[in-house]
């Protein structure tokens, strides 16, 4: 049995063994009960032993996560923990304790009539899916195939800035055209403070299975208008605690957002939970955009709550644009915008094939069509899922169609989220040189070339700071085309890989000779601060000196005197220099 996946009880006879645990490599879909524990909070803590007394003993935290049960104990004073495994969303496991009273035991029943349903799905897919089945039995699951391979899929969306993030972390943006110009080193910004996605962010989002639970699921739920089950009462669920809450004043009449949204869903017949949680997911809880205020100068008494055709590189060009169309098609009032962009989302989306929160924002079954995308968040969907997911997750008997993408060429696991870090995705060559023949002219965005060799030929590289070279340095090829696989790996880890189709005329060497490493210039220097071109009793002041904060090294000079790269000068990195003049223990020897 997998010693990943823990969760099956196997009905045999009358006696119920429960086995904490789920081998998706021997599936079996007959009658089950599965196990599922689930921390029930928000920031709720993982201990490396079980009790709270110890501060240093917090490994991380956990928000309404599932986790795997391994065992349980009492501690000294008789409190019952549960020693569980977590994987975060980047994929980094922990094994800890978390107190059993933040954790919630769930048990639910499984059925045969279900492995015809699985059997569309690629395995990869089937072990959630169970899952699902079986806290919601009445949900229905379509496998919705996509005529792309997955990675063709990620490559038509990390182009042109056309997916972005916030600008929180470094490795989460791409160094991609359009996004980081190469020549002052800065990334390029996009309405203020969001930037090019990475391809690896892109992955992640647009990989199904990283959403296969009660909330992600909610990114691939049909979205049409049901009047028997969408109701005025789940409305005002969906927008307790936002802007939408207590309605309006216009015109000295009290308005009802709820009551306007559910007349929105009947006339455009998108459902109304849906459309609820565009708005709060297009204008924050609170509410406070311009171009909702119906003040903006200009434009005095327009709404637009959906944000149609609010486009442009400036918060100041959005607001127009977007209030521009509000006034062309007369939304003049709170109650016409909500109806009027509902019928824009039915009449541009939902008729084009684009039903889900997922295919709403990645067009991918129509690639022609990219442009046609409802947000440039990379997040979005999944923030969207998050907000409509209690209204329905409340009611578990409700029958509910999610359409679910399955690509050509999945990966085998899961696409994990990158980890936020201030490294950057800087998989590119600056150059390739292979003299005049290589085709076409290098290009740090081209990724295939090819180049006529009449014997040994030799091909430089240059790298980014940061970055290295992780390929072969020498290839044998053949009499006739031959590819030869040149790759950079970036500080995030990541790796691009460029190729050349050689064409040669007989038996030679191809040598790759890496040039311009920034690695191997700092490797050379490193503890040379004061640039001197030796390690000095003057390097050794610097470092001194700067941790008594007397003179701080230049920003430039820092990684010089990181000598054990940990990202930071420390007494660590003043004890190598050290070390290095009484010739105990040399740098770089």
């Amino acid at each position: 049995m997998s010693g990943i996946k823990k969760t099956v009880c196997i009905i045999l006879c009358l006696l119920m063994v429960a086995v904490i645990g789920f081998d998706a490599a021997r599936f079996d879909v007959s009658a089950e009960v599965i196990t599922i524990y689930r921390v029930d909070g928000e920031n709720v803590r993982l201990r490396s032993a079980p009790t709270t007394s110890d501060s240093n003993n917090i490994l991380t935290e956990i928000t309404n996560s599932e986790v795997t049960y391994i065992s349980e104990e009492k501690n000294d004073i008789d409190e019952l923990w549960y020693k569980v495994e977590y994987t975060d969303a980047t994929g980094k496991k922990y094994t800890g304790y978390i107190r059993s009273d933040f954790v919630k035991i769930e048990r639910y029943t499984t059925d045969e009539s279900f492995e015809a349903t699985l059997k569309l799905f690629p395995e990869s897919y089937r072990e959630a899916l169970t899952k699902l089945h079986a806290q919601y039995p009445n949900w229905k699951f379509i496998a919705h195939q996509v005529d792309l391979d997955f990675d063709e899929a990620v490559a038509l969306e990390n182009q042109d800035n056309i997916k972005q993030v916030d600008g929180s972390y470094l490795s989460y943006r791409t160094m991609g055209y359009g996004s980081y110009d190469w020549g002052t080193e800065k990334y390029i910004a996009s309405n203020g403070a969001w930037y090019g996605a990475s391809r690896e962010m892109i992955m992640y989002y647009m990989d199904p299975r990283n959403f296969l639970d009660e909330t992600g699921v909610m990114m691939f739920l049909q979205q049409g208008y049901d009047s028997k089950t969408q109701t005025l009462a789940g409305v005002r669920t969906i927008i307790k605690g936002t802007f939408l809450e207590n309605g309006y004043t216009e015109n000295s009449v009290k308005g009802d957002y709820a009551k306007d949204i559910l007349e929105a869903a009947k006339q455009s017949k998108v459902s109304p939970y849906v459309l609820a949680s565009m708005i709060i997911q297009e204008q924050g809880v609170k509410g406070t955009s311009d171009l909702i205020s119906g003040n903006y100068k200009g434009y005095k008494g327009y709404y637009n709550f959906f944000n149609v055709k609010a486009s442009g590189t400036t918060t100041a060009q959005v607001v127009k644009n977007g209030l521009e169309y509000a006034k062309s098609q007369k939304w003049n009032s709170r109650r016409a915008a909500i109806i009027g962009g509902a019928k824009f989302y039915a009449n541009g989306y939902i008729s084009a094939g684009q039903d889900t929160f997922y295919y709403k924002n990645f067009n991918v079954h129509n690639p022609d069509k990219l442009w046609h995308q409802y947000a440039q968040a990379v997040h979005d969907s999944y923030s969207s899922a998050k907000i409509s997911a209690p209204i329905y997750t409340a009611n578990a008997s409700a029958t509910l169609t999610f359409k679910i993408p399955v690509y050509e060429g999945m990966p085998k696991a899961n696409c994990k989220k990158p980890e936020a870090s201030k490294k950057q995705n800087n998989y590119y060559f600056l150059d390739i040189d292979a003299g005049s023949g290589l085709a076409p002219s290098f290009n740090k965005f081209t990724y295939k070339y090819t180049l006529d060799i009449l014997g040994n030929t030799n091909i430089g590289v240059t790298l980014p700071k940061g970055a290295k070279y992780s390929g072969k340095t020498e290839f044998s090829v053949k009499k006739g085309k031959n590819n030869v696989k040149l790759v950079v790996t970036s500080e995030t880890g990541y790796k691009n890989t460029y190729v050349i189709q050689v064409a040669s005329t007989g038996a030679y060497k191809v040598t790759v000779e890496v040039n311009g490493s920034f690695e191997e210039e700092i490797q050379t220097k490193l503890g040379d601060i004061n640039g001197d071109n030796k390690i000095s009793v003057g390097d050794l002041a610097a470092v001194q000196m700067h941790l008594l904060s007397v003179k701080k090294i230049s920003k430039d000079k820092k990684v010089l005197a990181d000598i054990n790269k940990d990202d930071k000068i420390s007494v660590g990195d003043l004890a190598a220099i050290q070390m290095h003049l009484l010739g105990v223990k040399l740098i770089g020897g």
